[in-house]
């Protein structure tokens, strides 16, 4: 029930290179758990010639709806991605063969019911595989449709588990970390062409849908009867209950049917609870076919009756367009009518709005106003844009607030939001609070890694490298910066490439630190770039080698704007056919992988 966040949380490096200072070095065992590293040595070829890739995949979007998380990914060609369910953490791991990823890695919060945000990555070079991975609360089914240019992911749940979680109690926080709330900005008047704001509504002191689903769901068999004679004699809260537990299908049989009468019953005698289920239920088609006519009807009834959750769907429908027409200025007027009854999900999204000037004049102050206010009612996704607006304000007329945004990313932290403990632990590992702490930094890396986020893999896997804020221990350090390479971060990939290299903590192994270069390189990172172009140029033999490494030394070369010995000594050897080849990769490469502006 919230709009997607922002995709870009923070621009906070969080992996260190390991081209610091040589520590010593110890012949150790193979980390447990660690991901098996391809047998390079098998393919002598791997680092030279990739397979050639049929699709390209690019732009994603995320829409998040009611009773679904809608993923849908441009492709240049059709692909059909094989699919995995992994659990501890949940996750679902989408693999599309054959293809390449277009432009950086990308990693997208979600937070919007069981889904928790997703990962796109380039995941092989040799063959060609791109991995999309979704991070889950809980096991999801999903519904994939696919088109020449376009794959569509449907992942489906109640739309219960849509909703803002309760505010839970208070974490703690340092006392010197907390600072006072900021001072709510003054509303702005509406834009002279705006809808008339629908007239403000009591919150009800009746439960409303999403609070009735969740008794629904649990439900005793000892309490089954009351409910059932409570129901036969008319008592809408006992009928919108009983219907629901009908379609959650916990205690009961799953039955739509009998759950949309119950409703019915309920909702003609006004009780906002089964309004609000027979929009949701009419909107997505449950027990009949969709009717988003229907739907409207029955979210302007319960938001009349003063349901801040319904006006948030109708705003919903509105800035959509879905089953209506797209009228923003609707859409603004339900999600302020619900933002000012103190649903959090509509202070958001008006706050993203105000943000963004869609609808309305831009205005930071009431961006922050409303994101504030969406935050302390414990909605992660607020917390995140709050903490990242005073860490990075997007205006001069935004002081940056260090402590303001330290307190944000500590409380979505310890409500478990992993791209919140990375962005902690970056900022206390940089000493951004004022001071740096390794240790607490390595405590919130921790957190997050074990959730699985690749940033804070690598983070780790560097801390234990290096030995900050833990002893030195390459075995951890190859562990966790394994899995983040085989998730697609890039500079895990090149952080490893080097330990297989320079044989830190085991013997050197050239072959796989080609393969890590050559997943780095092919991602766009220029130091990888220059390290497998120069290890292929050691094989002035074999004239496969010498034109990728003049590909990847003149792409380095490129980005790091620094000439290259070896590029030069390389174009002595290569005669002007060897040299068109592989300017001519060049080429292809940077028309596949443009630089972001």
């Amino acid at each position: 029930m919230i709009a997607r966040a922002r995709t870009a949380l923070l621009a906070l490096l969080v992996c260190a290179c390991l081209e610091s200072p040589s520590v010593a070095q110890s012949t150790v065992m193979a980390a447990p758990n660690q991901a098996a590293a391809p047998n390079a040595a098998a393919n002598p070829a791997a680092p030279n010639a990739a397979a050639t890739p049929k699709a390209t995949v690019g732009r994603i979007d995320v829409r998040a709806q009611s009773d679904r998380v809608t993923i849908s990914i441009a492709i240049t060609a059709p692909i059909v991605p094989t699919s995995d369910r992994v659990s501890n953490p949940d996750r679902l791991v989408f693999d599309f063969p054959e293809s390449i990823l277009k432009g950086a890695n990308r990693q997208i919060p979600v937070n919007h019911g069981p889904v928790k945000g997703l990962r796109l990555s380039l995941f092989s070079v040799h063959p060609p595989i791109t991995r999309l991975v979704v991070d889950l609360a809980q096991p999801l089914d999903f519904h994939l449709t696919t088109t020449d240019h376009e794959l569509v992911i449907d992942l489906l749940f109640s739309k219960a588990g849509a909703s803002a979680a309760p505010t839970p109690a208070s974490p703690a926080i340092d006392a010197s970390a907390t600072p006072p709330s900021p001072q709510p900005a003054p509303e702005a008047p509406p834009a002279a062409n705006s809808e008339p704001q629908p007239k403000p509504a009591p919150r009800p002191n009746t439960p409303g849908a999403y609070a009735l689903l969740a008794q629904a769901k649990s439900l005793t068999v000892d309490a089954l009867q009351s409910l059932e004679d409570k129901s036969a004699a008319g008592d809408p809260e006992s009928q919108t209950l009983l219907a629901l537990a009908y379609h959650s299908g916990v205690l009961l049989k799953q039955d739509d049917a009998e759950a949309l009468r119950l409703l019915r019953l309920a909702a003609d005698r006004n009780y906002l609870a089964a309004e609000e289920s027979l929009g949701i239920f009419s909107q997505t088609g449950v027990g009949q076919p969709p009717s988003p006519a229907d739907a409207l009807r029955w979210y302007t009834l319960a938001a009349d009756h003063g349901s801040p959750d319904a006006a948030t769907d109708l705003a919903l429908m509105y800035v959509n367009g879905k089953g209506v027409d797209r009228d923003v200025p609707k859409a603004i007027a339900w999600f302020r009518r619900a933002a000012e009854a103190g649903d959090s999900s509509a202070q958001y999204n008006l706050a993203l709005m105000y943000e963004r000037g869609e609808g309305l004049p831009q205005d930071y102050a009431q961006a922050i106003r409303w994101l504030t206010a969406a935050a302390d009612a414990g909605l992660v996704p607020a917390m995140l844009d709050l903490a990242e607006t005073y860490f990075q304000p997007p205006s001069a007329s935004i002081p940056k607030d260090v402590l303001h945004a330290v307190h944000y990313f500590q409380k979505a932290a310890e409500l478990g939001s992993a791209p919140a403990q990375v962005n902690l632990g970056t900022i206390y590992a940089k000493g951004l609070q004022g001071k740096v702490d390794f240790a607490e930094a390595v405590k919130w890396y921790q957190k997050a890694a074990d959730q699985g986020d690749r940033d804070a893999e690598c983070a780790l896997g560097v801390s234990y490298a290096l030995g900050e804020g833990v002893p030195v221990d390459y075995d951890q350090a190859r562990r966790w910066l394994t899995s983040a390479a085989d998730q697609g971060q890039a500079q895990a990939q090149f952080d490893l490439a080097m330990m297989f290299e320079e044989g830190k903590g085991s013997p050197t192994a050239p072959d796989l630190a080609a393969h890590y270069y050559a997943l780095a390189a092919e991602q766009g990172l220029p130091r990888a770039q220059l390290k497998l172009g120069s290890m292929l140029a050691r094989n002035k033999d074999s004239r496969a080698d010498r034109i990728a490494a003049y590909k990847w030394l003149m792409l380095a070369q490129d980005s790091l704007k620094e000439p290259s010995p070896a590029f030069a000594d390389l174009r002595k050897l290569m005669d002007a056919k060897e040299i068109e080849e592989a300017s001519q990769q060049v080429d292809n490469w940077r028309l596949t992988h443009p630089k972001r502006p």
